[in-house]
């Protein structure tokens, strides 16, 4: 049985039973490695490029780093590049560490956050400027970049050899609206299909994002509260998801 079948085989409507003095406010804690980052970061930062795609469709784009825009069609949007992905031999460089590049300094500055992020942290992988990577890397820094530097939406600029990785913050993003609850229900298998997580650690963080309240006293589930609506994720030994259901 497929993961989508087992998460909607039940009602999202299914008469959840719910006591509220079990349910807490949690914080996230405290990251110590890049793996740890984009478990705590996946979930909203995946539903905001779900906002921004809506937004852009299939338009062309445009870059232009002299003034700092992306643009697709008559919308544009200030960006900062935070590096890049090469296609030849699948190696990531920071745009802080390419200095051949001619990128303006201006557009550098939250890479240069992240690396002092990194060097508080000891996260290696935001400190080397330039080392391999295996596929699917430059979505989870964009997930990070996003979560970390509070960005609307990230961008994988493909230019053939490789893909630049730019934030954008712009009101025309639509912003996520945390009290509409059955997205989580629609955008987290989506999520899971797209990327190798912990479902387990980045469900909990996703819930701590969108200000739900937890109940994690059980080792293989997770149930979130808000105004008086509740999620239930079951996960396996693995940690993999294997239900999901809600009464929203």
């Amino acid at each position: 049985m497929s993961i989508f079948k087992k998460i909607f085989g039940k009602s999202e409507k299914e008469n959840i039973k719910i006591n509220k003095s079990d349910f807490l406010v949690i914080k996230k804690t405290d990251f110590k490695n890049f793996t740890d980052l984009v478990n705590q970061n996946a979930g909203l930062s995946f539903e905001k490029q779900q906002n921004f795609n809506d937004l852009t469709g299939e338009l062309a784009w445009n870059i232009n780093l002299s003034t700092a825009t992306l643009s697709f069609g008559n919308l544009d949007f200030p960006i900062e590049v935070i590096g890049s992905l090469s296609f030849n031999d699948y190696s990531w460089m920071w745009g802080w560490a390419n200095s051949k590049s001619g990128i303006p300094e201006n557009l550098l500055q939250s890479s240069l956050k992240l690396k002092q992020i990194g060097k508080e942290k000891q996260i290696k992988e935001f400190t080397e400027g330039h080392f391999s990577v295996e596929e699917g890397f430059e979505h989870k820094m964009g997930i990070v970049a996003s979560g970390l530097l509070n960005a609307d939406a990230y961008f994988c600029a493909n230019y053939g050899q490789g893909t630049m990785i730019l934030t954008l913050k712009s009101d025309k993003i639509p912003k996520i609206d945390t009290n509409k609850l059955e997205k989580v229900l629609t955008t987290f298998p989506q999520l899971i299909s797209s990327l190798d997580l912990n479902h387990k650690e980045a469900f909990k963080n996703y819930l701590i994002d969108r200000n739900f309240k937890l109940n994690v006293s059980s080792k293989n589930k997770i149930e979130g509260l808000k105004i008086n609506k509740a999620l239930v994720a079951e996960f396996d030994e693995l940690n993999r998801l294997k239900s999901l259901n809600g009464t929203i």
